[in-house]
């Protein structure tokens, strides 16, 4: 019983109690993990755009991965969290903030 007052006090998020209140604390993992994909996307293409102007294109390319990789952010995100298990909750998770 011990193991449980412990969890109460340093895990809230395990203490969550339903599947609702879960979905909802994941909800603002799962927006801060695509707003950092969405700076990634963005930032990416920017560096691309002036590693190009300066000329040196053979930095474009890096730009250009990381872009990809924060626009398909969001897939990856909706995926990882639909291989740990919870297939049919994904749904609740507010993905847009």
């Amino acid at each position: 019983m011990a193991g449980v007052n412990i969890l109460r006090f340093t895990m809230p998020l395990a203490q969550a109690g339903t599947e609702d209140t879960l979905a909802d604390n994941m909800s603002g993992v799962v927006s801060i993990l695509n707003m950092v994909g969405l700076v990634l996307a963005f930032g990416g293409l920017l560096f691309s755009a002036v590693m190009f102007m300066m000329g040196q294109t053979e930095r474009v390319l890096y730009g250009l991965v990381g872009a990809g990789i924060g626009g398909l952010s969001f897939i990856i995100v909706k995926v990882m969290f639909n291989a740990s298990g919870g297939s049919e909750s994904i749904e609740n998770v507010n993905m847009g903030g």
